[in-house]
Formats: structure tokens, sequence, C-alpha cells
């Protein structure tokens, strides 16, 4: 393989499919990027077996052939290049010769052959998705996926796909978050995708006109972006009920209209106090529903304490709940609205936090108070 490459084009390339490089040591060529000269065409890819990720672009091919070199290296490398013309060719099976200006570096390979193949992509379920409010709707959902691999299940996130609209939730038992986005298309599924996958094709996802070309299977589910492919495995289980914790409008005993902004910036204060790091306990926060005010406090030993009063449009029973801040910050950092409606169960039993607009309520997240011993 021989091919004439510019930096800019190399680098894009190469950061596009690198956080599919798998960082264990089970198969050494796994931590490759496979690099393939073909038809006029330069394909890079990566895998870790749960997620696979290809970039094509153009490229002056002098000589077409594909060669597998370790993929942090080759990143590094290529970041630290200068802004030119990059010229790659493999010296046998297992070397890559880079020419740069008037210099040039070798780097050792893994043995092409040796790369898993990619599977192609098929299924019954295939459509489009736009890409900017599936963007939106995988940050306001992958907060609340769980990071414990021991549940993987919960490390995912669930898309019910049906009709026009595909349905995303995701939560860690302590909290759930669950939001729509359009969808057309043919078939339904109940799909559980890693949410590691979603949110690389979210950060790949810059032109927000573009449409993601979704096809599924119940193992393997494909998604297509302009020069860019993503496979995913298909977390296998059964995703729990959420229906079944989502309360009924006639449980909600207390309704509280709250200025998004003044919140945020009331719990980062309240979480420099409540963090108490020499108990391993942390952000705790203290939430009073009152009249026509929000009361925040926190309290910590050795830490300090902090009082505050927020004004509010609160409806129905006073109530006073602990929550952990952490929870209630990343939710409303990604709620794109000046307001926010806190609506409450009851002191010990699941809030939920949406936004004050209609056009936003297609997102809810449902928080679990703390139980905080006297």
């Amino acid at each position: 393989m021989k091919v004439n490459i510019q930096k800019e084009d190399l680098l894009y390339a190469v950061q596009a499919v690198e956080r599919a490089v798998s960082n264990k040591n089970t198969l050494p060529v796994l931590g490759g990027i496979l690099i393939t000269a073909k038809d006029g065409l330069l394909s890079f890819r990566a895998t870790d077996l749960e997620m696979a990720m290809e970039c094509v672009i153009n490229g002056d091919i002098v000589e077409e052939g594909e060669v597998a070199v370790p993929g942090r290296k080759f990143a590094g490398i290529t970041r630290l290049l200068p802004s030119a013309n990059i010229s790659l060719e493999s010296m046998g099976r297992e070397q890559l010769l880079v020419e740069y200006e008037r210099s040039q570096m070798s780097v050792p390979c893994f043995l092409a052959e040796e790369f898993p193949a990619l599977p192609q992509p098929e299924g019954e379920i295939q459509g489009t998705i736009p890409v900017k409010p599936f963007r939106r709707l995988v940050r306001q959902v992958s907060i609340a996926a769980a990071n414990d691999e021991v549940r993987p299940v919960f490390t995912g996130i669930l898309l019910e796909i049906s009709g026009d609209k595909i349905t995303m939730v995701a939560t860690d038992t302590h909290r759930l978050a669950k939001g729509v986005c359009p969808w057309q298309g043919q078939g339904e599924a109940s799909l559980i995708i890693p949410c590691r996958t979603l949110q690389e094709i979210a950060r790949l996802a810059v032109n927000e006109e573009d449409e993601i070309v979704l096809t599924a299977n119940r193992n393997q589910a494909y998604f297509h972006l302009g020069n860019l492919t993503f496979t995913s495995r298909v977390i296998t289980g059964q995703y729990p009920d959420y229906k079944q914790v989502l309360p009924a409008d006639n449980l909600f005993c207390c309704h509280s209209l709250i200025n998004n902004q003044r919140l945020c910036n009331a719990l980062e204060r309240a979480s420099l106090i409540s963090r108490d790091v020499t108990r391993g306990k942390g952000n705790i926060v203290r939430l009073t529903f009152e009249g026509d005010k929000l009361l925040l406090a926190a309290e910590v030993p050795d830490e300090g304490t902090i009082k505050e009063e927020l004004p509010a449009e609160i409806e129905g029973e006073t109530l006073v709940s602990n929550y952990n801040a952490r929870y209630l910050l990343e939710a409303l950092k990604v709620i794109e609205d000046d307001m926010v409606c806190f609506r409450l169960t009851g002191s010990t039993t699941p809030g939920v936090i949406e936004a004050a607009t209609e056009e936003n309520k297609d997102y809810m997240y449902l928080v679990l108070p703390v139980r905080v011993s006297r």
C-alpha cells in the first residue's frame, strides 16, 4: 500500500475511529486501526468487538493494499505531524513508512489479515433519524445510564422504535431519563444499545441538518452518517419495565416552577459544602417546597453550612426532600429551558423534572430522594 494524504484529512479520519480502539490486550490486533486503500478511497476502521467505527475519505492512492497500525501510537503521531502532504507506505506486512516534508519514520504494525471483518448492515429495522433531535436526546438521556459493568443492561440506552418515533430510556435505578425523537422507517423493536456507542455517534454528528440511517436486527445495530459507519452489538437481557415506575398524574401532590439557571447556581454552591469527602458521602442537599419559595440547605460537619431561598411558583403540599445534588444538576444542565417544572409525589417518593414549555416536554427526568438518617 502506498498513499498520499493531507495531514488534516488523515487526522480527521484517525480521530473519528480512535475511540473504538480496544484498551484491552485479549487480542492485540484490536489495539490497531486498519487502513485500507482501494478504488480511490481510504478506509479507516477500529473495533473493540462491542463497537466498530469506519471512516471513508478520498486519497491519492499510488498502490492499493491495507495495513493495521497501532491505534493510540499512530493517533499520537498523526497529531504531531506538520500540516503538509503525508506519504504512507507499507514496507512488507508489518511495517509502515511515514514520510513528511524531508523527514520519515517507521511504525511497526499488526498483520492486517488478523483484523476482524466488519459485518454487513442487515436487519428488519430500517429508517432514518434527524441528527439535531438525536444529538440532543442522547445528551439528555445518557446522564442516567449506569457505569457498573456488573449489570450490563443498565449501561445501555433502551431504544423503543414504534410508528414515527424513537423513545430512548436510561436508568441506573436511582434516576431515570426518558425522551422522544422523530423516526421515519419500518419495523418495531426494543433495542438496548451501549450508551458509549450512541455518545460517539452524537459526538461525530456535527452537521445538524443530516440524517442518521439506522439498520438493526436483534444482535447488531448499524448507524450510517455521511462517510461514517458505526456497528454496535445489541446488549442482551431484559430491560426493566420503566413504565411501572413513572408516577401517574394524580399522584403528584406538589408542583413547582423554578428558574433553571438560578437553581443550577444554588446547587453548585451547595455542592461545595455538601461534598463530605472524609465520610465517603456526598452532595446531599435538602429542598423545601413552600409557598412562593424554594429553600435549599446543606450542612456537613467541618465543611460548613449553606441556606438559600429561591423564588418559585409552588402549588400543592409543602414538602421537604433530600437529593443528590449532582443528580439534579446533571438534569438541569441538559434541559434547554429557562424555567423547569419540578413535580413531586411525596418527600420520600420519586420526583420528576421537566422543561416548562410544551415544545420541550418530550423529555422527562425522574429522580429518587435520598433517605437521610437522623
